[in-house]
């Protein structure tokens, strides 16, 4: 089962300028998952950037980056779009044949190769399942979720329902569990006939919450950086 990683790293980010390449606990962001895939199952990992210094960062850890990105996918497009792209080049321009596509966020820094090689191994092991993604149980159930309407802003919970009795206690909700942008391994298959990254069906790795930290604003970076720290988390260099 030939596989192949792709690393999303455009330099466009908006609510943390230059996120990919910014140091975290003394390290560019994207070392984190460069040296995580690296150190993985996965037989080949390339970065998808329409940016030269997160190119150029992205080698001197290990990464290959064989094209640049094109302008028309490095804006806020579906992730399958980049990730499709990148395998389309690698078969047209290689003469290369992969049978699952890993796509990897660098934005999820403390996934571990453990983690990607748990979604590899489950489409090995389990012919009926089409996907795998990383994945973290939630702590705020839905079940106690609320909408609001009208200009009164008349709170309804979004799944219909009182909270009360046992749904008023986590412990008695059913686990649900939510992607954690870490890695997602997807047949090609599958990817090209559902184009989707979580194709059905779909399996999950369970990854603690300190492992899943997902950095999308600022809190979330100090959050990173404070986790990183406390838990001693870093590149494997």
């Amino acid at each position: 089962m030939l596989s192949l990683g792709v690393i999303h790293a455009r330099g466009g980010s908006k609510r943390i300028p230059r996120k990919n390449i910014k140091p975290l606990n003394g390290y560019p962001l994207i070392a984190y998952i460069v040296r995580s895939a690296l150190s993985s199952q996965i037989d080949r990992v390339i970065v998808s950037t329409d940016d030269s210094e997160i190119a150029a960062i992205a080698k001197q850890f290990g990464a290959e980056v064989p094209f640049m990105r094109p302008s028309e996918i490095s804006e806020d497009v579906p992730s399958e779009q980049v990730t499709g792209h990148a395998l389309e080049w690698a078969e047209s321009n290689e003469n290369s044949s992969y049978d699952v596509v890993v796509t990897l966020q660098p934005t999820t820094p403390f996934i571990e190769p453990s983690h990607i090689d748990n979604c590899l191994e489950k489409l090995s092991n389990n012919l009926e399942i089409e996907s795998c993604f990383t994945a973290v149980r939630v702590t705020e159930p839905p079940q106690w979720m609320f909408a609001v309407e009208g200009e009164l802003q008349i709170a309804k919970t979004f799944m219909s329902g009182d909270i009360s009795g046992e749904r008023g206690v986590y412990q008695e909700l059913p686990p649900l569990f939510l992607p954690n942008g870490g890695a997602y391994a997807t047949r090609v298959k599958a990817l090209r006939k559902q184009n989707i990254l979580i194709a059905n069906p779909a399996a999950i790795v369970t990854v603690s919450h300190e492992k899943s930290v997902d950095i999308d604003e600022p809190i979330d970076w100090i959050l990173a950086e404070s986790v990183g720290s406390l838990h001693g988390f870093k590149p494997l260099l």
